[in-house]
């Protein structure tokens, strides 16, 4: 069975796509590069320095004229915080976000 919920550690899958009208075009170079411009908000202590930010936690980002989308299998690095401290709105975002319950 799949269900629908928000972000969280660990699950199966996630994904997520925002439209680019409401995104910059930093924050869209930001969006591709989201592992290596995460360091530059990770302060290596507290509840931050749980965030995820290898390799192995890197989300799958691609775009089509009108959208960026990202997805990933491990929902290990924590996109939402990356996205609000980049500057995009919640309300731009269209989660989607299943959890394989057996």
């Amino acid at each position: 069975m799949k269900i629908k919920i928000d972000f969280i550690t660990n699950s199966s899958s996630a994904s997520f796509t925002i439209l680019k009208k409401n995104l910059t075009e930093t924050q869209i170079n930001l969006i591709k590069n989201h592992i290596e411009e995460s360091e530059k908000f990770i302060v290596h202590r507290g509840p931050q320095s749980q965030i995820y930010n290898s390799r192995f936690d890197e989300w799958r980002i691609t775009e089509d004229q009108t959208s960026i989308h990202g997805s990933t299998s491990m929902d290990n690095f924590n996109m939402t915080w990356f996205l609000e401290k980049i500057g995009v709105k919640e309300e731009h975002i269209e989660l989607e976000h299943s959890n394989d319950i057996y």
